[in-house]
């Protein structure tokens, strides 16, 4: 687990546990980091069968929540998409938020002129635009398929892990279509306007 306050891998023993006596897949710890001694609450998913833990889920950091904040350049459809992605990762609905951020991939690519066809067309229209490229390209496809196995395998359930990671590429994606070519656009044109000399 990391720390979310000095982003150390933290290797603390809980100070207490609660479990949810109506949900025993679900409990609640709190912990000091080993390195800043900071307090967090984690939220943790268990797998019962009978007596017997089957499996246990990693645990999801729910106070302090350290978000960043969302630049205001990236337009509201894909800005709530994501919000919501990260309120269900937050809440532990872990294939929701897979859901979210693929819905947030659609919102980028309706922004973006890509409007007809399933995401996946969508998404090699962005490529062949050059609004994304390379390992943008990778990412958004595999973010398209861990939204489509949330949507249709109803065997599947998402991970804390995956919904995570998604989370923090989708983040990358947003920033790099919205915020990061603005600013190499404007840099360029800075640089490319003579300067009178002083």
């Amino acid at each position: 687990m990391v720390c979310t306050s000095c982003r150390n891998a933290t290797s603390s023993v809980p100070a207490g546990w609660i479990g949810e006596d109506e949900d025993p897949t679900i409990g609640y710890a709190l912990i000091e980091c080993s390195h800043c001694h900071r307090l967090m609450v984690i939220q943790e998913f268990n797998e019962w069968n009978g007596q017997d833990l089957v499996s246990s889920g990693a645990p999801v950091v729910i106070w302090p929540v350290r978000d960043t904040q969302l630049s205001v350049e990236i337009p509201d459809p894909a800005r709530k998409s994501f919000e919501e992605a990260r309120a269900c990762h937050h809440a532990g609905q872990f294939t929701a938020a897979a859901l979210m951020v693929r819905r947030t991939l659609e919102a980028v690519c309706i922004d973006k002129g890509a409007t007809t066809g399933s995401l996946q067309v969508k998404l090699n229209e962005l490529k062949s635009k050059g609004i994304i490229e390379g390992k943008l390209t990778d990412w958004s496809h595999d973010l398209r398929a861990l939204g489509n196995e949330a949507a249709h395998d109803t065997t599947i359930f998402i991970s804390a892990a995956d919904a995570q990671d998604a989370l923090e590429l989708a983040e990358a994606l947003l920033n790099y279509v919205y915020v990061l070519n603005a600013k190499y656009n404007a840099f360029k044109a800075r640089r490319t306007t003579p300067v009178a000399p002083s």
